[in-house]
């Protein structure tokens, strides 16, 4: 069982793990850590906090040969361009360069986007207008994203491996859903089926984690560095379906902890997988049930949100919203359900089964 002790900022880890002596020495990071700068009174510069950490363990920035993001978020991969200048290598999935290429004015540019995809599967105007207000309310204004050098990327192929310290191996497995890039790692002494995975996003001790709106052409469109503004309809990925793909491949694993990109080390790992298989279960029939008894002009996502959560405050209606979108996708894919834009362009969503044609 590996020595877990996080590099912390805020409610974010940092994994440090001691590459093997044999390849070099060295260390490498899971996740890159959360950019922000000293400008909040009190709040000293993240880049500064990690590196005092780090040094407290014996590792000096240097020393960092490897970084490994799990996924294509800012407090996840913000840090990346110092542990690049610093002489690391970046390494991601494909599908999450584009992102750390683009940084700051891509992650701003797929707020916007979210937004309106939220207007086009049906949220009012008004709600809306709450639903930015608590994004403007929530910036931190240091927060921020320094494009990473590409010359410092590696692209990671699942499977890929590192030798750490003591006989144990570091697995690259790719787990998208999260974000179309996302990764985890499997630590596991060579020989050993049983071992630690390092979640990043998928898998954390006090929530569900979100599938989110994902949108991969706007930050492939900055990473071009065209000057263009991406187009106001780049193609959403529908990110759900492939999310419970990966949690159930990961649940063949045979893990032992879970160390996660928020919060304390999990040891019953058993428990976050069975509650994020039965927690989206359950919405998903929820919301099967409720396109059945829809009119057959169909719902749109908002609507069914409501249906469900008829009391939830506006301000938080986003991130149901959000999911009940993933949920829609998920029945879409099964064939259990049909989704046209009406004629203002907005999503509705209709059931396929037998009782929803006959509605």
């Amino acid at each position: 069982m590996i020595d877990a002790t996080p590099l912390v900022l805020g409610d974010n880890n940092v994994w440090p793990f001691r590459l093997s002596s044999a390849d070099g020495g060295g260390w490498l990071l899971v996740d890159a850590g959360i950019e922000h700068g000293a400008g909040a009174e009190g709040d000293p510069a993240s880049w500064d906090a990690l590196v005092a950490q780090a040094r407290a363990i014996g590792c000096a920035p240097e020393d960092v040969r490897v970084v490994v993001v799990t996924h294509e978020h800012i407090d996840h991969a913000g840090l990346a361009a110092r542990w690049a200048r610093a002489g690391a290598a970046i390494v991601a999935m494909p599908e999450a360069l584009p992102m750390l290429v683009a940084g700051y004015p891509a992650y701003e540019a797929m707020r916007a986007r979210r937004m309106r995809e939220l207007r086009r599967h049906g949220c009012p105007p008004d709600v809306l207008e709450v639903l930015a207000a608590r994004v403007r309310d929530r910036r931190v204004p240091t927060l921020d994203w320094t494009p990473c050098p590409r010359e410092a990327l590696v692209a990671a192929q699942d499977g890929d491996t590192f030798a750490l310290e003591n006989g144990r191996t570091l697995h690259l497995i790719a787990a998208p859903g999260h974000t179309p890039g996302n990764l985890v790692a499997f630590v596991a002494r060579e020989g050993a089926t049983a071992g630690e995975l390092c979640s990043g996003d998928t898998l954390l001790p006090h929530t569900i984690p979100t599938p989110g709106l994902q949108f991969p052409a706007i930050a492939i469109e900055f990473a071009a560095e065209t000057g263009k503004q991406p187009a106001t309809d780049a193609p959403r990925w529908p990110s759900l379906p492939p999310f419970l793909r990966s949690v159930d491949r990961l649940r063949a694993l045979e893990v032992r902890r879970i160390l996660p990109g928020h919060g304390a080390v999990v040891e019953d790992p058993a428990r976050l997988f069975a509650q994020f298989t039965e927690h989206h279960a359950r919405r998903i029939g929820r919301v099967a049930a409720l396109l059945t008894r829809a009119e057959t002009a169909g719902v749109t996502s908002y609507e069914v949100a409501r249906g469900l959560f008829p009391r939830l405050p506006a301000a938080r209606i986003g991130q149901a919203l959000t999911e009940i979108i993933g949920h829609l996708d998920v029945l879409q894919e099964r064939g259990e359900a049909l989704q046209a834009a009406d004629a203002d362009g907005v999503v509705r969503t209709r059931s396929r089964t037998e009782q929803g044609r006959a509605g």
